[in-house]
């Protein structure tokens, strides 16, 4: 029997406080396959952590532009002051078992009628940010994957389409899939939320029941930003973690 339930998680940033809750979601929902979409690290203050415990857990592990930054794989000339202030410092913490962990991360991957990749599809190395229904639509026209996963905005949300009706957004955070139609699924952000809710994100696949599960579980959100803080990393990180934007 194949794959039934697929548990997915994206941009932890180096967030084991929140990171250690999606765990123990896993542990309980006892999925099938575990998919990392990537950022595992960056921002926060447990970079080598949050690496071990991605490679102990995920059976599939995306690049996000953090992830290879941190590998010395990408320029940061498009990072702002604080995320290459983060990455000099997550470069010094990590040892050269993280390294090679972050480096063999895959850009995109496929599996059954599930994709897997960090931002767009159309380009995984671009970085782009999708937020938008055309931008959706493109990528539909492009691929015919039933469920294409992607993480990057940090901001979950799910886009369908049918050739019937086009595309549309699903607001339901329990969604069940309909015959025909094709699914967007950002799956948010575990370690750096910012669509205004604090704790961390996850998704569930189901392919038995046929639905998708937009999840969130909370977390120790100031030892986190304790941690941040002593580390000597920007304020600003910290504090972002209860704003959530």
């Amino acid at each position: 029997m194949g794959i039934m339930k697929y548990f997915i998680f994206s941009d932890i940033h180096a967030n084991v406080e929140a990171l250690q809750k999606v765990i123990g979601e896993i542990s309980s929902r006892q999925p099938d396959l575990v998919v990392s979409l990537g950022d595992v690290v960056g921002y926060g203050a447990d970079p080598v952590e949050c690496v071990k415990l991605v490679n102990q857990h995920a059976h599939i592990k995306i690049c996000g532009n953090h992830d290879l930054a941190a590998a010395g794989l990408v320029d940061t000339k498009n990072f702002n002051t604080t995320a290459n202030l983060s990455i000099n410092w997550t470069k010094q913490e990590l040892g050269p078992e993280e390294i090679e962990c972050l480096r063999n991360y895959d850009p995109i991957r496929r599996h059954d009628n599930c994709l897997f990749v960090h931002a767009s599809p159309i380009s995984p190395l671009a970085w782009d940010y999708i937020y938008t229904i055309s931008q959706a639509e493109r990528i539909f026209k492009i691929f015919n994957d039933k469920y294409i996963f992607i993480g990057h905005t940090h901001v979950p949300g799910v886009i369908s389409y049918s050739e019937e009706k086009g595309c549309g957004i699903v607001t339901e955070s329990e969604i069940t899939v309909k015959p025909g139609s094709r699914y967007l699924v950002n799956t948010g952000s575990v370690g750096q939320p910012r669509d205004g809710v604090k704790e961390a994100s996850f998704t569930v696949l189901d392919t038995v029941t046929e639905t998708i599960s937009m999840r969130r579980v909370s977390y120790d959100i100031r030892g986190a930003q304790t941690k941040i803080l002593a580390q000597g990393l920007p304020e600003s990180l910290a504090l972002r973690l209860a704003s959530a934007k």
